[in-house]
C-alpha cells in the first residue's frame, strides 16, 4: 500500500495499544516528526505509563504540534486516538493552520494486539483495555469520513503495516 502525505500535514495515527503505531512511526518518519503521547507522559512525569498525567502530556503535545505546524513541518501524532473527541482538537488545530490532515488507521485484529501486549514488559494493564479500545475504534470508524480528513488509510493486517510505503507530496 502507498500512503500519500503532504509534506506539512498533520498525520493522526489511530489504533489500539499494541497495534503497531509506534513501530510504524519509527520506521517511516523522522524522530522529530513524531509526537508520542507516551513520550510526553514521560516528559511530564518520568513515567510513560502514568495515565493520571495524560491531560498534562496532551497539553504539551498540542503545544508542540501547534509550533511544528506553524513552521510548515510534517507532524505525526502517535496516540491511540480511537475516539473522535481526542481527534477533534487535533483536527481543529490543523484546520486553523490550514494544513491537511491524514488519518492512518491500524485496524489490526484484537487477538494480534493482545498477543503483542502480553509480550511487552513496558505496559502493565489488562487485556480488557485493548478490547475496549477496539470497541471505540470500530464505532469511530463508521463515521471517520464525516471528520473530513484529507486522506484516510486503513491498515488491516500486520503485512499492511510492514509493506506500506510513505510518499511525501510537495
Amino acid at each position: 500500500m502507498k500512503i500519500e502525505i503532504p509534506k506539512d500535514a498533520l498525520v493522526i495515527l489511530i489504533g489500539t495499544s499494541s497495534s503497531g503505531k509506534s513501530t510504524f512511526a519509527e520506521r517511516n518518519f523522522k524522530p522529530t516528526e513524531v509526537l508520542s503521547s507516551d513520550y510526553y507522559r514521560a516528559l511530564v512525569s518520568d513515567d510513560e505509563s502514568r495515565m493520571d498525567v495524560t491531560s498534562q502530556a496532551f497539553e504539551a503535545l498540542h503545544f508542540i504540534a501547534d509550533k511544528r505546524l506553524n513552521n510548515g513541518r510534517l507532524t505525526v501524532i502517535d496516540a491511540t486516538n480511537v475516539q473522535k473527541r481526542y481527534r477533534k482538537p487535533l483536527h481543529q488545530l490543523a484546520m486553523e493552520k490550514r494544513k491537511q490532515t491524514v488519518a492512518i488507521v491500524f485496524d489490526i485484529p484484537e487477538e494480534v494486539c493482545i498477543r503483542r501486549h502480553q509480550n511487552r514488559s513496558d505496559r502493565n494493564f489488562e487485556d480488557q483495555v485493548i478490547i475496549r479500545q477496539g470497541e471505540y475504534l470500530r464505532r469511530s470508524m463508521k463515521n471517520l469520513h464525516d471528520e473530513r480528513f484529507s486522506y484516510i488509510y486503513i491498515l488491516k493486517t500486520e503485512e499492511d503495516v510492514l509493506n506500506t510505503e510513505i510518499l511525501r507530496l510537495p
